[in-house]
């Protein structure tokens, strides 16, 4: 295995809920690093999966229109648990290009 917070080596009953979310959460991330298609840029990159602070960041933008472009569809994002969201920062720019390009 990867990591050393697997299941097995988890106390479930001594763990406290922000301990449990956060090795959910590592896991889930893991998870996804390892099933989410390459970007096809001529060479496959690693997906890098930003949180919408980091995103807001690199596209300059408020979270309004943030929040507006998820609800259209306009970019792709990861609902993990409750109200967290990432991002596969190589697929949110091949959308705002095919958009830019006149894509759906």
């Amino acid at each position: 295995m990867k990591h050393t917070k697997t299941p097995e080596n988890l106390q479930l009953y001594l763990a406290t809920e922000n301990q449990l979310k956060s090795v959910v959460l590592e896991c889930v991330k893991e998870a996804l690093q390892d099933t989410i298609p390459m970007s096809r840029t001529g060479h496959d990159a690693q997906p890098e999966i930003i949180d919408s602070k980091t995103l807001l960041k690199r596209l300059a933008i408020s979270e309004p229109t943030l929040i507006r472009w998820r609800q259209k569809g306009i970019i792709p994002y990861i609902g993990l648990h409750g109200s967290v969201i990432r991002y596969n920062w190589p697929k949110v720019l091949e959308a705002l290009e095919s958009k830019k390009r006149g894509g759906k």
